[in-house]
C-alpha cells in the first residue's frame, strides 16, 4: 500500500467527541491531516465548537449541511450519537453510484455499532472503519488534556481503511487494539462497566454514607482517594491481585455485619448491588486461593440470604 500522504477531514457531530478530535488535529498543525469542515444539525453546537477552536477555526467550514461538509473532504468522521449514525450516513451517501467514493473513507466513532451502519458508504465505493476511544468525554477540555496515550478500538473493512485508522489514531496520540465487527457490542459493554458503572458504584457508596450522616462532599473526598489507590494498584498488578478487603481475607463475620446494617437502615432491595458485587468478589478471592471453598460457599450463602 502507498504511504498515506494527505487526509482532508470532515467531522459530522459537534459534540464533545467531534470537537476534541478537531481541536487535537488542528492543534498539531499536521501536514497530513487537515480539518476542512465540521457539520452539525445544531447551530448552537456549531457556535460553541467555533468558539472553542478559536483561531484554529479560521480555515474550517462550519455548516448544518452534512452533504456539503462531506463534499469538501476525502475522509468523513461521524461523531453523532450511536443511533443516528446509519441515518446520517444514508442521508449523505445512499443511492450514490458504485465507485463514486473511490479513495474515500468513512469512519464512525461508536464503540457498539457494527460497520453495517456504514453500508451505504461502502456501496458507493468508500473504505469504512470505526474508531472508538476507550475514554470518558465528560468535557472537551479534560478530554483534550488526557487524550494522549488513549487506547482506541478499531474495526475495519480492508487493509486500506485499517492503515488510515491507525494513521489517525497515531496522530491523536493514541494506541490501537483490533476489535472484530461481531464482537463490538461486548467490547463496548466492557467499556460501560469500567466507566459508566464506576460512576454508579461511587454514587451508591456515597448514598450509603449519606444514610449515616456523612455529607456527600466529605464522602467523595475519601472514596475517590480510595478508588484512585485501587486503580493505581490495578495498573501495577492487574485486577485479581489488587483485591483487598474483608472478602479477600475471608472475614465472613464482617460481611454478616454489613448485611445486618443494610437490613436495619435500608429497604429490602437496596443491598442487591452490594450482594451481586460481593458474590463476584468472592469468586476472585477463591481464584487467587486467598480463601478456601468452604469460605467461598459461606460468603455466597450470607450474601444470597
Amino acid at each position: 500500500m502507498k504511504k498515506i500522504k494527505s487526509i482532508d477531514l470532515c467531522v459530522i457531530g459537534a459534540g464533545r467527541v467531534g470537537v476534541t478530535v478537531c481541536y487535537t488535529f488542528t492543534l498539531k498543525n499536521l501536514s497530513g491531516i487537515k480539518v476542512k469542515a465540521i457539520s452539525s444539525r445544531s447551530a448552537e453546537s456549531l457556535k460553541k465548537a467555533k468558539r472553542f477552536l478559536g483561531v484554529r477555526a479560521a480555515d474550517i467550514i462550519f455548516t448544518g449541511d452534512n452533504t456539503k461538509a462531506a463534499a469538501l473532504a476525502n475522509c468523513v468522521l461521524i461523531c453523532t450519537p450511536d443511533d443516528s449514525i446509519k441515518a446520517v450516513c444514508d442521508n449523505i451517501f445512499k443511492n450514490k453510484k458504485n465507485n463514486y467514493l473511490k479513495d474515500y473513507y468513512v469512519f464512525h466513532f461508536s464503540g457498539s455499532k457494527s460497520l453495517e451502519v456504514l453500508d451505504s458508504a461502502r456501496a458507493a465505493g468508500a473504505e469504512i472503519a470505526s474508531i472508538h476511544p476507550l475514554k470518558s468525554f465528560a468535557s472537551v477540555g479534560e478530554a483534550i488534556k488526557s487524550l494522549p496515550g488513549t487506547v482506541f478500538g478499531i474495526t475495519y473493512s480492508s487493509i486500506k481503511s485499517k492503515k488510515v485508522a491507525e494513521f489517525m489514531v497515531k496522530n491523536l496520540g493514541g494506541e490501537t487494539i483490533e476489535v472484530e465487527n461481531e464482537n463490538k457490542p461486548l467490547y463496548h459493554a466492557a467499556a460501560c462497566v469500567a466507566s459508566n458503572y464506576l460512576v454508579t458504584l461511587m454514587d451508591y457508596a456515597v448514598s450509603i454514607h449519606k444514610r449515616i450522616g456523612i455529607k456527600p462532599e466529605d464522602s467523595l473526598k475519601g472514596l475517590i482517594s480510595l478508588a484512585e489507590g485501587t486503580v493505581n494498584n490495578i495498573k501495577k498488578m492487574g485486577t485479581k491481585k489488587s483485591l483487598t478487603g474483608p472478602i479477600a481475607r475471608g472475614d465472613t463475620g464482617t460481611i454478616r455485619e454489613h448485611m445486618a446494617s443494610f437490613r436495619k437502615f435500608f429497604p429490602k432491595d437496596y443491598s442487591d448491588l452490594y450482594k451481586t458485587m460481593g458474590i463476584e468478589t468472592s469468586k476472585i478471592a477463591y481464584q487467587n486461593k486467598w480463601i478456601d471453598k468452604n469460605a467461598a460457599e459461606e460468603l455466597k450463602k450470607i450474601l444470597k440470604d
